[in-house]
């Protein structure tokens, strides 16, 4: 797992969204989602960069903290 997989994950859980309740809340399907918290693993994917923001947007955080380039959200 790379750090933004990580990070997302932890942030989703920290603000009460399950895997599918996130998902709804992006618009996509769970298993879409699901892609994004394994990148690095057979069956990860990276989201697009406008998913990214809007991922960031939804859990109030920067995508330079998704991505591991700082430590402050």
């Amino acid at each position: 797992m790379d750090i933004f997989s990580i990070r997302l994950k932890e942030e989703r859980k920290a603000k009460g969204f399950s895997q599918l309740s996130f998902a709804n809340e992006l618009q996509i399907s769970r298993s879409t989602y699901k892609s994004y918290e394994h990148i690095g693993e057979k069956h990860g994917r990276e989201p697009s960069f406008d998913m990214v923001r809007k991922i960031a947007v939804i859990l109030d955080i920067t995508t330079d903290y998704l991505f591991g380039l700082e430590d402050l959200k």
